[in-house]
């Protein structure tokens, strides 16, 4: 094993390497997900594009109902949208919906999540979604049913099976503790990035209790920030009047998220 296990092994957008490359997934179609966008936000929050502040001094697991605790943990988790300089326009899609979600660039995510129940936020949501999700595939020249050598017909190529061996090798070395021990991380921003490509395979509890929680990024996954994320955003699917059958928005959470005592 030598040290080019940390490197991952393609560029690939996050969002398209969890996509295709994540070892369980809700149906065949590769279809981009409300992960997807859930993980543009964390890069976003990786660049110091979105500002976080969290004030609950814990870590945290979501349940899978939500209790008062996890709105409290919410109520904690303020992002204000700061971006400057050039964005893809895929992440500008991003800003937008959230800006429109909330009705502002700062808002802490109990408030995101009240939101998300309003049906014609959550209509204006599943719009912004579907641009999003359209600047992200026609950026990557992406589609379900081809990508570069990796993706024909909707089916991995040989060469994104090859891929998919590689990912899965990272994807040890993400959650090795001997592995990581023998190569660390050389930077805060490295280390971060880490975290978020366990993200992109559901393993970001599980990376980051082997690395340091030093960034906003790694702080926001210690509190569940990746579920609560999804969580909102799934909410707010579950409140869309009309939807487009075969939108592929939806992926992983099958309940919609009520706000404990009605708050």
């Amino acid at each position: 094993m030598s040290e080019n296990i940390k490197n991952p092994p393609s560029d690939d957008a996050f969002p398209i390497v969890s996509t295709l490359f994540i070892n369980k997934r809700f149906n065949s179609n590769p279809e981009i997900t409300i992960n997807g966008l859930s993980l543009t936000i964390l890069d976003l929050i990786m660049q110091n594009q979105i500002k976080c502040n969290i004030e609950w001094p814990e870590s945290h697991d979501i349940s899978k109902k939500l209790t008062e605790e996890d709105i409290e943990v919410m109520k904690s988790i303020t992002l204000r949208i700061a971006n400057k300089g050039e964005l893809k326009t895929s992440e500008t899609s991003a800003i937008k919906l959230l800006k429109t979600m909330n009705k502002g660039k700062k808002f802490n995510l109990k408030e995101m999540l009240k939101q998300s129940k309003n049906s014609s936020i959550a209509n204006k949501f599943y719009e912004d979604f579907i641009d999003y999700k359209k600047a992200l595939e026609n950026e990557n020249k992406y589609t379900s049913k081809d990508y570069k050598d990796i993706l024909s017909d909707g089916k991995l190529t040989n060469a994104g099976n090859d891929l998919k061996k590689e990912w899965k090798d990272f994807q040890k070395y993400l959650t090795s503790q001997e592995l990581t021990e023998q190569y660390p991380p050389e930077s805060v921003d490295e280390n971060a990035a880490q975290i978020l490509y366990g993200a992109c395979f559901n393993i970001e509890k599980d990376t980051l209790a082997i690395r340091e929680n030093n960034s906003t990024l790694a702080d926001f996954i210690d509190k569940d920030g990746f579920k609560l994320l999804n969580a909102i955003f799934s909410n707010a699917y579950s409140n869309v009047s009309k939807k487009t059958k075969g939108d592929g928005i939806f992926y992983g959470i099958n309940d919609k998220y009520t706000i404990p005592g009605g708050a």
